[in-house]
């Protein structure tokens, strides 16, 4: 019996150490010659205080711009990693970039079984227990709702 891996999703949150963890998950595709799918979640907008003054049209206009932005982010710093690391062939194994809105943790799990993910890769701050009871860690709920595997790798240390 032979183990694939045919398709990863590398979930990012847009931070300073992202590339760290970009490069273990475009490793891990080229090890396998696994599609790479790209993906970074904000969370839903709340509240603004002036909404009421905006129609929901203006309102929409703003979210999808905030949406592009994030979107555009997220492939700028996947370019620059590129051009980094011309030793890593990122534009054989990417099979998509893409930003969304909501809950971070769902949403990744919703995009891996969209995309058939055998394996997601995400980074982890490593939140004290009393840290991930009092704030959460997308990291973890992403690991303890998965039913695939979650590599994470250790940033901020």
């Amino acid at each position: 019996m032979s183990y694939e891996i045919r398709s990863i999703l590398y979930a990012s949150d847009l931070t300073p150490r992202s590339p760290a963890v970009f490069r273990h998950a475009v490793g891990l595709a080229m090890k396998f010659n696994a599609r790479l799918h790209a993906v970074t979640v904000t969370l839903p907008s709340s509240s603004l205080p002036y909404e009421e003054f905006l129609s929901e049209e203006k309102m929409d206009e703003i979210k999808l711009a905030g949406h592009k932005k994030a979107e555009a982010l997220l492939r700028h710093r996947i370019d620059v990693f590129a051009e980094a690391n011309p030793e890593l062939d990122v534009k054989s194994v990417l099979a998509s970039v893409r930003a969304l809105e909501g809950d971070p943790s769902r949403r990744i799990l919703d995009v891996a079984k969209h995309v058939l993910a055998d394996v997601i890769v995400m980074g982890s701050r490593g939140h004290s227990t009393i840290g991930e009871l009092l704030l959460g860690s997308v990291a973890h709920k992403v690991t303890m709702k998965a039913d695939i595997p979650v590599m994470l790798v250790p940033i901020d240390r």
